[in-house]
């Protein structure tokens, strides 16, 4: 008898091990199926995220001087400065300004030496560089180097003039004073920044982040090279 129900004991403790076990690998399961099914969701998530239907055509463009397309930003009143900002961005106000056309693009090292060719200028000086000095030199990268002064020679031999700060920042920030050029969101891809996040070390080749433009199709308002202004 007590062999019967030692027998007994020890198949009702193996199908309990067994149920036991069932039960864990239908809990690993649904946890795996969860997770799948979450990765899913985020996964069209960032495609919304990432999708723009912006319309860029609405705003006038032309082909300056040099050959290079520009876009007319809109005459009328924006945002500019943030009350969250540094002491020099304070106060927040409303500005009006005239309608003024703006490159669609950053200038390039191939634009910048059409230029030097025309005007037998000089070459643009980096006195220090931590990368490769070659990527200075890349045809389709945005000019470093580059002084207020031959900036303001280059837009002069192209017909043009540098923008003055306001303006810049109309372009990049739109009339409702966005914190990017794409909205209120840090989002990735969408700059060249510090880091390799976004594909580059260093600089990257002008127009590498069309998902960043401003809302009027300026592109690298955000990251890559810095730009000056008139005042």
């Amino acid at each position: 008898m007590n062999n019967k129900q030692l027998v007994i004991g020890v198949i009702a403790c193996f199908a309990i091990s067994i149920l036991l076990i069932l039960v864990i690998i239908w809990e690993i399961k649904k946890s795996i199926d969860q997770d799948v099914k979450i990765r899913k969701i985020q996964a069209d998530t960032k495609q919304v995220t990432i999708e723009d239907n912006r319309d860029f055509s609405i705003y006038e463009t032309l082909v300056g001087d040099d050959g290079r397309e520009m876009i007319l930003i809109p005459e009328g009143v924006f945002t500019r400065g943030s009350e969250s900002g540094g002491f020099d961005e304070k106060p927040q106000q409303e500005i009006y300004l005239d309608a003024f056309y703006i490159d669609k693009y950053e200038v390039t090292v191939e634009d910048y030496n059409v230029f030097r060719r025309a005007a037998n200028y000089v070459e643009p000086s980096v006195p220090f560089f931590q990368g490769d000095h070659n990527i200075l030199k890349t045809p389709k990268y945005p000019v470093v180097g580059v002084s207020w002064s031959d900036a303001v020679n280059f837009c002069t031999w192209a017909g043009k003039r540098l923008l003055k700060e306001v303006e810049w920042e109309k372009a990049a920030r739109g009339t409702h004073g966005l914190v990017y050029p794409w909205g209120n969101r840090a989002l990735p891809k969408r700059a060249n920044i510090a880091g390799t996040a976004d594909g580059f070390q260093y600089m990257a080749p002008v127009g590498s982040f069309p998902m960043g433009r401003s809302v009027y199709g300026v592109y690298d308002m955000a990251g890559n090279a810095s730009e000056w202004v008139e005042d």
